[in-house]
């Protein structure tokens, strides 16, 4: 089969185009295990950088599983990249014993060491992180969805962008892939591992893909027009349940259920999916949505993870973290003073202090919890977390959402909403045991400082 070269070139810049890949950043993280996709994607985006004025920086990671094989891999990857002069790095781990140590599969350890490294590696919130996943990858991940009996959602399979993880070669097939990697004479390593039938991604590419291709020898590109259309789809219904959600809401943990019983049933599966989702921060499966459909026509009390119950009566939804019937409480917002201040909240006292940078130079260690006060736009408010809070770590570079920040770090739920945060009228400014917002921190121009304690 005879691949042009131009086309993955052209397929990859629809994707960064069409799903804005490249818009605000110029630096570019690229995974690169040495095989054919990755070595793809790294001589692609080298030859589109001049036209997006970019900064490659490679990244490999060795998990510590194939031996002799693996280290091979990664001196294979090392050399390609120095002979395009990027920037090679290369983080070498146990993958096994992080498992072992975390309660998690290998696969598990292996996915989140390697974004960690990748993360790490970025230079500002705007660094983005590029994969190889590719086309034969979003069929795989559909129909094993699909096998699972997953909703919509599934069906969207691989997101081309999400976050600041992108996927340039989201259009290309696997054939494409090695085609360009033999016109332009590149050589890669094949890992040993996806020879094997062992893991259910292998199962679907070496005996369920062939059989597709007799159907439909074009069945890749096929899976990529449905995956895209039902992206469009269920974007869309999202945006409506989103709104039906918010004016079904009563208050912080109540929702009208004359409100959620008039809507499509499509729709209110999704609203219910999102209240148990917001509540519990548990992604609930079917059976959970049901439950609560259950229990709003039965007008009865239920209770569906170990900190969260729900009970239906006289048209309304309510939603506590435990048996007492009491309904979960956040602490009232308060607008903090332009001065020194100690605040009661919740289970801790907030302490500022106000003062003028001198030419001193401040201790490292102090300025996650110092902030430019000129950085501040309108009300300095003292609240718990928000639906949608973001921050950039001042030492990590990367922006991610207060509730993914929390899971990552294992904070309890129960413990999750009493944490303190302090925003402005643009958004989080400094959390309680993380620091102070990379766009707020104390930079050699600061003139003004509130310390926090």
């Amino acid at each position: 089969m005879s691949i042009n070269t131009s086309l993955v070139l052209e397929k990859a810049k629809k994707a960064i185009e069409e799903y804005k890949m490249l818009e605000s950043s110029n630096t570019v993280v690229v995974g690169l295990s040495g095989g054919a996709d990755s070595v793809c994607l790294l001589h692609v985006l080298y030859t589109l950088k001049d036209e997006y004025k970019l900064k490659l920086i490679a990244s490999h990671v060795n998990h510590g599983i194939r031996g002799e094989e693996a280290e091979n891999d990664a001196l294979f990857s090392k050399n390609f990249a120095e002979t395009l002069n990027v920037d090679f790095k290369l983080l070498q781990v146990d993958c096994v014993k992080e498992s072992q140590e975390n309660g998690e599969t290998t696969e598990e350890a292996g996915r989140r060491l390697r974004y960690e490294f990748f993360n790490s590696l970025c230079e500002d919130e705007n660094t983005v992180i590029a994969t190889a996943h590719n086309s034969n990858d979003n069929l795989e991940t559909v129909i094993f969805n699909i096998s699972r009996g997953s909703a919509l959602s599934g069906a969207k399979g691989i997101p081309p962008k999400r976050d600041n993880i992108i996927r340039p070669l989201i259009f290309c097939s696997r054939a494409e892939i090695e085609g360009y990697c033999k016109e332009n004479n590149l050589s890669f390593v094949t890992d040993s591992t996806n020879l094997s039938d062992d893991y259910t991604r292998n199962k679907i590419r070496h005996s369920v893909l062939p059989e597709l291709e007799k159907v439909n020898s074009n069945v890749v590109e096929a899976f990529t027009r449905f995956s895209e259309s039902v992206r469009i789809d269920d974007d869309y219904l999202d945006f409506v349940a989103e709104n039906a959600l918010e004016k079904a809401k009563l208050s912080e943990c109540s929702y009208s259920t004359e409100a959620i019983n008039s809507l499509h049933p499509s729709i209110k599966r999704r609203v219910i999916f999102k209240v148990i989702n917001r509540f519990s921060e548990e992604l609930p499966d079917s059976k959970k949505i049901n439950l609560v459909l259950s229990c709003i026509s039965e007008n009865s009390k239920i209770q569906l993870y170990k900190n969260c119950y729900c009970e239906s009566k006289e048209n309304e939804l309510k939603f506590f973290k435990n048996d007492n019937n009491k309904e979960c409480e956040k602490q009232e917002p308060k607008i903090l003073e332009y001065e020194n201040f100690s605040v009661n909240f919740g289970g801790y006292t907030v302490k500022g202090e106000y003062f003028s940078k001198t030419s001193q130079k401040i201790n490292d260690l102090l300025l996650d919890n110092l902030i430019d006060c000129d950085t501040i736009n309108g009300n300095l408010i003292l609240r718990t977390r928000n639906e949608g809070d973001k921050i950039t770590l001042r030492k990590r570079k990367v922006t991610k959402s207060l509730k993914k920040l929390f899971i990552e770090e294992n904070i309890p739920k129960e413990k999750r909403d009493l944490i303190p945060v302090i925003s402005d009228d643009n958004g989080v400014v400094w959390v309680k045991g993380y620091g102070v917002n990379k766009k707020n921190a104390v930079t050699d121009m600061t003139k003004n400082i509130l310390s926090l304690e």
